[in-house]
């Protein structure tokens, strides 16, 4: 018997229109994602090239080459303009962790409230440097080539946001589709998601399918651990899975599922059966799936190639070839 016999919903980076990405399956569009972004932002194309993506239109990023995905990032603001050539400047700075990156051979000298060197590697290469500054001035001499700068509050560099004559602001990346309990079975069934973090920077991101609380929902994803893997699942505001795995590296793309039944469940991770638990509860009235644990907290932020939602639990020899 095929996997697709007893899949639900599979979203991937496919089509989409703004305000929404679409659904694999259903055909129907019964679980099309609500995509929600109230800012113009960027991507990187199948061409290796930045382009612009207009507000509320999903991302099908292309960053590292290969296979597309589905970028889901926070706000964020470009402070130093213009952004498309760098020239030098000085900006007021607090102390909290900074996220400076260029395309270019040039380099970026700071000084002032901090002291470093950022050199380019290439016109096609992006560099960073991560950075807690006093707070103060920071000045930022460039010389040679270094094109589409950034400098954001933030432990992680993300996407180019395009500044010209001011700081410009990027919103977060909001994907949801609720009212679809009769694609989820709050009975048995089995969550899988093929992500990658954006950095691994401690803090809760998730997915999950749930009532739209955090009472009933499976919640997959990542939290304050080193390259941890999180999963919860939550009956009736009882915690009755809790599983914390650890891994290789966050920021690489792994498989991951989560099977559910009552007093059965079971982690899979990149084709191995990792943890399980034999006592507890499923979640009641499941109808909304949702980067975020159900309530809009703990919003996800990464890259997501493929998610699906099986509404029956999953032999060990089927779920070993879905996250293989």
């Amino acid at each position: 018997m095929s996997l697709l016999d007893d899949v639900s919903i599979v979203v991937t980076p496919n089509g989409y229109k703004a305000g929404e990405l679409y659904a694999v399956i259903p055909s129907d569009g019964a679980a099309d994602m609500d995509v929600t972004r109230a800012t113009d932002a960027t991507r990187v194309n199948e061409s290796g090239l930045i382009a612009d993506v207009l507000s509320n239109v999903p991302r099908i990023d292309y960053t590292g080459g290969g296979c597309p995905h589905i970028l889901a990032e926070p706000m964020r603001t470009n402070i130093v303009f213009p952004s498309d050539v760098a020239v030098t400047q000085t900006r007021t700075v607090t102390a909290v962790a900074y996220a400076l990156s260029f395309y270019g051979t040039g380099s970026i000298v700071l000084s002032g409230t901090h002291s470093a060197t950022l050199t380019g590697t290439g016109a096609n290469d992006r560099v960073d440097l991560i950075f807690t500054p006093t707070s103060g001035s920071l000045t930022l001499t460039v010389t040679g080539t270094v094109t589409n700068w950034q400098l954001e509050v933030g432990s992680y560099a993300t996407s180019l946001i395009p500044t010209v004559s001011g700081q410009v602001t990027r919103n977060q990346d909001i994907f949801s589709r609720d009212g679809i309990g009769s694609l989820i079975n709050s009975t048995e069934g089995v969550l899988f998601v093929e992500m990658a973090a954006l950095s691994n920077d401690l803090t809760f991101r998730v997915i999950s399918i749930s009532d739209g609380a955090n009472n009933n929902t499976l919640k997959i994803g990542y939290r304050n651990n080193t390259n941890a893997i999180y999963v919860e699942v939550r009956s009736s505001s009882g915690a009755q899975v809790f599983w914390v795995y650890t891994t290789t590296d966050i920021t690489d793309f792994h498989k991951i599922a989560v099977k559910y039944k009552v007093n059965d469940f079971s982690l899979w991770v990149d084709g191995v059966n990792v943890l399980n638990d034999t006592s507890g509860n499923t979640p009641i009235g499941l109808s909304k799936l949702s980067f975020d644990r159900g309530d809009g907290s703990t919003p996800f932020y990464g890259k997501v190639k493929q998610l699906q939602v099986y509404d029956t639990s999953l032999s060990d020899t089927q779920l070993a070839a879905l996250t293989s």
